[in-house]
């Protein structure tokens, strides 16, 4: 593990990944900015009926001060989402960057464009159901930082596992990763997670996620494929 994560850093900065890296936080970021801005209004009155429910608070100064945490982040969380979308769109040139760079494998797997944004749209759904639910808990303190932990861990597992590996495994090589590797996976899926947590840099972890998830599974998939 200590060895994917120093490969990774090293990998971030090269020129071509992390150009790449700008590109589905800009959009995201674009995109929403305008959505809140021309939808202000509802959205503010949607804080505000939110902040209705949360006990011990009744209005004034500390209603607002709630409401203008809530509203940063569930921007920053829609940020997030977005870019896992957006994502679909360059990560196959990550994986294929790093592939060329350390493993050299022959690109024979099942993935597909659609593929990858099916795996992203069904853990952006579960991330927006589990959110709405555990929203409450987002002003509890300690509890507050898993709950976010375990709700981006939802959010890029799948996508995740499917970009870094899909194209280059063949379906029953995916699957006997996926299930022989089924702990590592969750706990490497809580690390890169946890990522999200650090300020500003945050928004732009998504592509370091994707490159420690691509050093994981093509190292597994080429031991597999050295040991048939």
């Amino acid at each position: 593990m200590l060895k994917i994560l120093i490969k990774s850093f090293k990998d971030f900065f090269d020129k071509k990944i992390l150009l790449l890296s700008f590109a589905p936080v800009f959009i995201s970021v674009v995109f929403l900015g305008v959505v809140f801005f021309i939808f202000s209004d509802n959205i503010n009155q949607f804080f505000v009926w939110i902040v209705s429910y949360i006990p011990f608070i009744n209005g004034g100064f500390i209603s607002s001060i709630v409401q203008g945490i809530l509203g940063i982040i569930i921007f920053y969380e829609l940020v997030l989402m977005m870019s896992v979308l957006f994502m679909a769109f360059i990560a196959d040139s990550v994986v294929d960057r790093i592939n060329k760079k350390h493993y050299h494998l022959k690109k024979l797997g099942f993935g597909t464009f659609l593929g990858s944004m099916t795996e992203a749209i069904k853990s952006n759904i579960l991330f927006i159901l589990l959110f709405i639910v555990l929203t409450p808990t987002m002003f509890i303190p300690f509890l507050n930082v898993l709950i976010q932990v375990f709700l981006w861990l939802i959010l890029i597992k799948s996508p995740m596992l499917y970009d870094s590996l899909a194209f280059y495994a063949a379906k029953d090589e995916f699957e006997k990763i996926k299930k022989s590797d089924r702990f590592k996976i969750w706990l490497l899926s809580f690390v890169v997670a946890s990522l999200f947590l650090i300020p500003v840099f945050g928004v732009f972890s998504y592509v370091l996620q994707l490159i420690f998830f691509t050093h994981f599974s093509l190292s597994r998939l080429q031991k597999m494929q050295k040991a048939n």
